[in-house]
């Protein structure tokens, strides 16, 4: 085989390797609703990678919106979650959500997910419900 040949080669390799590799999706995400203190709030659950978790608010009377962030990657002891109140300006918030019941993978995807809302030294319960549709 020429060495021309074997280049042809080798570069017809390395252009048809993408096509036989996939990527396996790291984590199915769900959609939840819920409201509390005049808020709106959408939570994705991150199955299978529970630090790309997700709230977003939306105040119901102003229509300004938020997003939440996980404080840490992984639930506590308690199976409860953080999340602080995300600024992508830095500004400081002291809003933040507790959600219970978190797991890395679910067995059993839950249909409702509880937690609360704490806001000026008071807290609000919350409770997440399923949304089959995004």
């Amino acid at each position: 085989m020429t060495t021309r040949k074997k280049h042809f080669l080798v570069v017809l390799l390395i252009l048809s390797l993408p096509v036989f590799t996939s990527a396996q999706k790291a984590y199915d995400a769900y959609y939840y609703k819920g409201s509390t203190q005049n808020i709106s709030v959408s939570f994705t659950l991150a199955d299978g990678y529970i630090a790309a978790c997700e709230l977003k608010t939306t105040d119901l009377t102003s229509k300004k919106t938020s997003s939440f962030l996980p404080e840490t990657g992984a639930p506590d002891e308690m199976k409860r979650m953080k999340f602080y109140h995300y600024s992508t300006s830095g500004k400081k918030f002291t809003d933040y959500f507790i959600i219970d019941g978190m797991e890395e993978m679910y067995d059993s995807l839950p249909k409702i997910i509880y937690g609360k809302y704490y806001f000026n030294n008071s807290s609000y319960p919350l409770v997440l419900t399923i949304n089959t549709c995004k």
